[in-house]
């Protein structure tokens, strides 16, 4: 017999919840993540010099295009440097309460692709189908999967993808035990 994901309600929004404690937990009782982002050497002095810069995403030197960085000048400033990418957030303090009901949403999001794949691979009862093996590696694929990409592209350093990958194993097998115990006719 087939499962459907309305069949997978429970196990859906308990993994939402147990993810969203979780990652209050790594992110803010847990020391682990407080040495992911480092201190400017002029921090007052940078700010100041960014004045009124928008809330957005930018590289520096800025091209556009591939025949853009083939310029002397666009050369000339990547090689005398210094180079990156840096995210400007809005001022003000962050509307935490926003993050975290977008944060749940999330984990909530990722629990119903993880009961879609479920439902197609695992029948209901199927005493051969490891619902916890799926789950989990599904999950872990959510929460952890694009984390590589930061490695690889954007320079994120190697022990905060390695944490954030490790994090990831956490929610998942999390996501995976509550599918494993809510399982329809199991």
């Amino acid at each position: 017999m087939d499962v459907s994901l309305a069949d997978l309600w429970l196990p859906i929004l308990l993994s939402g919840v147990a993810v969203f404690f979780l990652s209050f937990i790594m992110w803010m009782v847990l020391p682990h993540h407080r040495s992911d982002w480092s201190k400017l050497p002029d921090e007052d002095g940078t700010m100041d010099h960014l004045g009124d810069i928008e809330a957005g995403m930018y590289t520096f030197p800025h091209c556009v295009t591939p025949e853009e960085m083939k310029d002397p000048a666009y050369i000339e400033k990547r090689d005398k440097g210094p180079s990156g990418m840096m995210t400007i957030v809005p001022r003000g303090p962050m509307n935490m309460g926003k993050s975290m009901f977008l944060s749940f949403i999330y984990n909530v999001i990722i629990a119903v692709l993880v009961a879609y794949v479920a439902t197609i691979a695992i029948a209901k009862g199927d005493p051969n189908g490891d619902v916890l093996q799926l789950t989990s590696t599904v999950a872990w694929l959510g929460f952890a999967g694009a984390h590589g990409w930061y490695l690889l592209w954007f320079y994120y350093k190697p022990a905060l993808i390695a944490k954030s990958v490790i994090d990831g194993l956490v929610y998942a097998l999390a996501c995976g035990f509550l599918f494993k115990a809510f399982w329809p006719g199991v």
